[in-house]
């Protein structure tokens, strides 16, 4: 299910939405075979990522930057609720400018342009303002994916974030705070599993709900992203969609709303599903108090630096996809040797 795609002569602009680990990058890829500009900046594969991140490096610098102005972790990892106040920070004024400045040499030229960095929904209303300043005319596509498989995604990149705990609270923040900001403008929601398994009906799918052009070049296109981009193999893990167990309630009851979405068949109502969402963004909101605590007490552990194993573990999954044993053997070296350094001088 999707709001219809608005039309006019404004320039486009399709935003790639979702928490971490809900396969964006891949969804991202998909885009760029729909014939969506993403530019010619984009961060590298790492091991995390070994096909491709398909993110702005400028804008996601620029993003990085916002998060910190908001106190938030730029890893996603941040679940407390943002206050008002906090977007009327001058500094996030300094860096909207400085994000149009950037989208205007770097897109100008581009009718249909696109871009996906992490954690733009949790900071949706500073995105908000640049493109709607831009006059942009916006649409979303929100990815998804079934909360028990992006823990055990997780699992393998941080420890700490691999408790399904911890993660369903991530899940939750980075879509129910503004996801009625979203919903304003056209959007399509995509479950990654659905994607893998049908990637060329997904892009389809995207096509027809945003109304993107569909020429002999983009099926071409988009006819080799889902034989040679998208594989089964791709997919480490999935979880029954039905298959709801030691997941949190409120977690759950937005991945089964959000899936309703992208089923698009016999799907609720949008008024019941905007009721539903806004009742689960209600009660997150009403446990800021507790979310708070949550970053407060990870802030604390994180303060207390990680183990060697879990250096080795973060510092491997973000290495060129080349590097070697040898490589990650030296930085570890080099990383302790600072560490120890620092302690020395801290006593």
């Amino acid at each position: 299910m999707a709001h219809a795609a608005s039309s006019g002569s404004k320039q486009r602009a399709i935003v790639v939405l979702g928490p971490g680990r809900c396969g964006t990058s891949t969804l991202a890829r998909g885009l760029i075979a729909l014939d969506i500009a993403f530019g010619g900046r984009l961060k590298p594969a790492m091991r995390k990522n070994p096909r491709g991140f398909f993110e702005d490096l400028d804008l996601l610098d620029i993003n990085y930057r916002a998060h910190a102005r908001l106190n938030l972790r730029r890893n996603g990892s941040s679940v407390g609720w943002i206050a008002d106040a906090a977007w009327r920070d001058p500094d996030l004024a300094r860096l909207r400018d400085e994000a149009k400045d950037l989208i205007r040499r770097r897109f100008g030229g581009c009718p249909l342009w696109g871009f996906k960095v992490g954690g733009v929904m949790r900071i949706l209303p500073f995105w908000e303002q640049v493109l709607t300043e831009l006059e942009q005319d916006v649409s979303y596509v929100l990815a998804i994916r079934h909360p028990a498989s992006v823990v055990r995604s997780r699992q393998n990149l941080d420890p700490r974030r691999g408790l399904q705990e911890k993660s369903d609270l991530e899940f939750a923040a980075q879509i129910l705070p503004y996801f009625a900001m979203m919903a304003r403008r056209p959007y399509v929601v995509v479950d990654y599993d659905r994607l893998i398994s049908g990637a060329a009906t997904e892009l389809h799918r995207i096509a027809r709900h945003l109304r993107l052009p569909l020429t002999a070049e983009v099926e071409a296109a988009v006819g080799r992203y889902a034989t040679e981009f998208v594989s089964v193999s791709y997919r480490h893990d999935q979880a029954h969609e039905r298959a709801g167990d030691g997941i949190n309630p409120l977690t759950w009851s937005l991945y089964r709303r959000l899936l309703d979405l992208a089923r698009d068949a016999d799907a609720p109502a949008d008024a019941d599903i905007a009721l539903d969402l806004a009742q689960l963004t209600g009660r997150f909101k009403a446990m800021s108090s507790t979310l708070a605590l949550v970053d407060d007490l990870e802030g604390e552990l994180r303060r207390r630096g990680p183990t060697l194993r879990g250096m080795a573990m973060t510092m491997w999954k973000h290495l060129p996809t080349a590097s070697t044993l040898a490589d990650l053997r030296q930085l570890l070296k080099s990383r302790s040797a600072s560490r120890g350094n620092s302690h020395a001088i801290g006593r």
